[in-house]
């Protein structure tokens, strides 16, 4: 079996509601698709989430590296060949994760329909039925908030919300002590920092969280290294690693320093599969935890499978507050877990209807 065909396309898909962070505020999600063509006609299909300009490459540039670069590489070649295949495409195209990961989550689906069996079973089997799930506050007054984040667990009996900080200090003190009031004893609260905050800024802001006594966790509140491993040593709550984490090698940075117990991984971020399984195997071996992102659809599907099959994915993942979804037919979430599909590859469908509907770009 060969690769015939490499097709591309930008689709944007809205969001219930904005979602507000330290980067700033956007209603919609652009992410592209990547469809994987075979002589044998099994087709693979593969999603990269655009977080520019907060961080990564641009849509425009995904589709051009996947053209210019990465379809050149793949075609001819089979696609069961996954790792060799991932790895010739970083030689092709080095320090580009986000392209490399579209192509290589379609490479893993058409090899799962190619061998009958879900990704989870190619990686080993499941060790758990797939994510666990968190709830999500939106940004807000600090009343709202915590009025939202009391009805979203009447709702849903979520053991973690996160929410977004590293705006302002002083607001955000205000709208996590009001969120922590409305949720004390029924939830603890994972803060996103998304690198917002200074050094001297995150000392005395987060200790000062920390004095609700809700914090569950603390997501990457600093951009550097060094003060992540500084806020690790300074204060209560675990640290977790999120932009500290690119290629798998960071996560040996990450654990050398203690510079955080927890790390998010974000397949677009890492390039693919591959990749999170390597440093699911570093957190592991170190005895750390791991959260796997479900930004969106298709990657929400391979973030199920991972989390099925590596150990140390034991933090859930906030829901992703999308308006639709290009998926013929949801994922399955049962109680507080969105199951590993069981079909083979990725294990869902397109509804191609959606996918013409919201394509910006083909």
């Amino acid at each position: 079996m060969t690769i015939t065909d490499v097709r591309v396309r930008v689709l944007s898909i809205p969001r219930r509601s904005t979602l507000t962070t330290a980067y700033g505020s956007d209603d919609g999600a652009v992410t592209v698709l990547v469809e994987v063509h075979t002589d044998a006609g099994l087709v693979g299909y593969g999603q990269a989430g655009v977080d520019h300009p907060s961080y990564g490459e641009t849509a425009e540039a995904i589709v051009a590296n996947v053209r210019t670069y990465l379809a050149p590489v793949v075609l001819g070649r089979d696609p069961r060949d996954v790792t060799a295949l991932e790895h010739a495409m970083h030689r092709a195209l080095p320090h580009h994760p986000f392209a490399i990961s579209a192509v290589e989550l379609a490479l893993w689906d058409v090899t799962g329909k190619a061998l009958g069996a879900p990704v989870w079973r190619l990686l080993g089997g499941r060790v758990r039925s797939g994510v666990a799930l968190m709830g999500f506050v939106d940004h807000d007054t600090p009343e709202r908030m915590a009025a939202g984040a009391a009805r979203t667990l009447d709702q849903t009996p979520f053991p973690v919300l996160k929410m977004k900080i590293g705006m302002d200090p002083a607001a955000d003190i205000a709208r996590v002590a009001a969120v922590a009031e409305a949720i004390r004893g029924r939830a603890t609260l994972q803060v996103d920092g998304n690198t917002g905050y200074t050094l001297p800024q995150a000392v005395p802001t987060l200790h000062a969280m920390e004095g609700t006594g809700v914090l569950g966790a603390i997501e990457q509140p600093v951009a550097r290294l060094a003060d992540m491993a500084e806020l690790a040593r300074r204060l209560r709550t675990p640290i977790m690693a999120d932009e500290s984490i690119y290629p798998p090698d960071d996560a040996i940075d990450v654990v050398r320093q203690q510079a955080a117990t927890i790390a998010l991984m974000k397949l677009a971020k890492h390039g693919g599969i591959g990749p999170v399984r390597r440093v699911g195997a570093i957190f592991e071996a170190a005895g750390l935890q791991l959260s796997v992102a479900i930004y969106y659809d298709l990657i929400a599907a391979a973030a199920a499978h991972l989390a099925a099959a590596l150990p140390a994915v034991t933090w859930p993942s906030p829901d992703t507050d999308m308006a639709d979804s290009i998926l013929a037919t949801p994922l399955r979430v049962e109680g507080l877990v969105m199951h590993a599909p069981e079909a083979p590859g990725l294990g869902v469908e397109l509804d191609w209807d959606k996918v013409e509907r919201y394509t910006v770009r083909a």
